[in-house]
């Protein structure tokens, strides 16, 4: 596999995103050859084509910090369905996940690459079961083939592409959804435990106030909609009264820039719609 590996790291270097060499099989499988791993991650010809020379079978790792990446990781490794509980994640706050870079793995999983944005915070390690995060860390890099011929497939585009769209930070944004999901700050899901101490709520409340302040202008309305439908499992599950939920959510609206009649409208329907589906969960 050297001619391809090499000529797909190549690829990636041309466009200056850095790779480093992975063990390609065996119990420490895209384990980093090198002893500094990711952080020795370089777009330099010479050294990459020199790790090929010394490591002929390499499959290559991209870093995710140092390029500007958000990787959904969704495995099918026998602690749940990764692929099926992160396509329910994308069904239930309306994103295409055609719209971002995807690719096969090996493992029957997937990757979803998404662009960092600037001053996200550390993210939580799992957004749900079998899915994980990867922004401090590294994917193996999408081209790369294994020794028994499976391979990380790109879906849609080329190689090249891709690396064109990760060194120019031209790659979709997290959604204000994800941004909130993965953060540490973040509001659990709909399936929150009834009766939740007041302490949590209150953090959670924060979470999502927050939420509804940063979103950036033209997508204010679809996050305090979001907002609302998470605050309507707390309304449904007894944490907070509807009216309080609603006033509270139409202040944070109308601070973002949103009107009154239409803050208080959103705010309404989103916690209507969370207590809808609150009850069909249980």
């Amino acid at each position: 596999m050297l001619k391809v590996n090499l000529d797909c790291a190549l690829s990636y270097v041309n466009e200056n995103v850095p790779l480093f060499p992975c063990r390609e099989d065996g119990s420490r499988a895209k384990a980093p050859y090198i002893s500094n791993g990711f952080r020795g991650a370089t777009a330099n010809h010479e050294r990459i084509e020199a790790w090929a020379v010394k490591y002929p079978a390499a499959i290559y790792g991209l870093p995710c910090a140092p390029t500007g990446l958000f990787v959904l990781d969704a495995d099918r490794h026998g602690d749940g369905d990764g692929v099926a509980n992160v396509m329910a994640l994308f069904r239930n706050h309306g994103f295409d996940w055609q719209s971002v870079p995807a690719v096969h793995t090996p493992g029957k999983g997937m990757h979803f690459l998404f662009r960092r944005p600037a001053g996200l915070a550390k993210t939580k390690g799992q957004v749900a079961e079998a899915v994980d995060t990867r922004d401090n860390g590294y994917i193996i890099a999408p081209g790369n083939v294994l020794p028994d011929g499976r391979f990380y497939n790109l879906i849609g585009g080329t190689v090249e592409q891709l690396a064109y769209a990760i060194f120019h930070r031209t790659l979709p944004v997290m959604p204000d959804w994800l941004v909130a999901i993965a953060s540490h700050s973040a509001p659990p899901s709909k399936t929150c435990a009834v009766g939740a101490s007041a302490e949590t709520t209150e953090v959670q409340l924060r979470g999502l106030v927050r939420t509804i302040l940063s979103a950036p202008v033209g997508t204010r309305n679809r996050a305090l909609f979001w907002a609302a439908c998470r605050l309507g499992s707390h309304v449904a599950n007894g944490a907070i009264g509807r009216e309080a939920a609603v006033a509270l959510l139409e202040e944070a609206g109308k601070h973002a820039g949103l009107g009154q009649r239409e803050a208080y409208s959103t705010a309404m329907s989103g916690v209507r719609q969370g207590e809808r589906d609150f009850a069909h969960e249980l």
